[in-house]
């Protein structure tokens, strides 16, 4: 009798955790599909909410603001972004040169997955960061370390990396980073994302 009440008891609490655990994801996703159709200042807590299927309560449970959901939103876009960019092909390439040339024919192969619908990183970095301290903190944080690891890559092209390019590999990962900034910016604005494959 008492292991069946142990029995009982846990799967309540797992069926629990998983609805809490459900509830908190069907939020970030719902804030991330949103976000990324409308923009942040046009997404309402009450839009999210809806389109989460969950109520007002189960949203400030697990969050103090729309802010607060928005950058957990772009955490989790972020990661999945940063695994599709940083697992291609390219990483089993042994020479440095030729892997960094493989990482940018991989990253121009994905970029529509990646990007098609936007970024929150930029949307946030335009829409946010110039109103909210702690978006630009985190923005600018994700972003330096997006050039850091996209600078490990492509150092060997220049020369401080044995490679030809007359830059260092910050700076050469600081203007790649701007030209995709740059094309998602131009693909929102004029409503065509097929700059972004280019």
């Amino acid at each position: 009798m008492i292991q069946t009440a142990i029995k009982s008891a846990a799967k309540a609490t797992s069926t629990r955790e998983r609805a809490k655990r459900t509830s908190k994801e069907k939020l970030v996703r719902a804030a991330r599909n949103l976000m990324l159709a409308q923009g942040y200042p046009i997404t309402s807590v009450d839009d999210i909410i809806e389109a989460a299927g969950v109520s007002k309560g189960s949203f400030y449970h697990y969050f103090d603001s729309k802010e607060e959901l928005a950058l957990t939103a772009m955490h989790e876009f972020l990661a999945d972004g940063a695994a599709l960019m940083m697992d291609g092909p390219f990483r089993d390439i042994a020479d440095p040169r030729k892997r960094a040339i493989a990482f940018l024919k991989h990253i121009e192969s994905v970029a529509m997955r990646l990007w098609d619908h936007g970024c929150l990183l930029v949307m946030f970095s335009v829409e946010l960061a110039g109103t909210s301290p702690k978006v630009r903190e985190e923005t600018s944080a994700v972003l330096l370390d997006l050039i850091d690891r996209v600078g490990a890559i492509l150092r060997p092209l220049t020369k401080e990396g044995g490679g030809n390019m007359p830059m260092t590999a910050s700076a050469m990962a600081n203007m790649y980073m701007a030209i995709i900034d740059g094309s998602l910016v131009y693909a929102r604005a004029t409503g065509d994302s097929r700059c972004i494959a280019r």
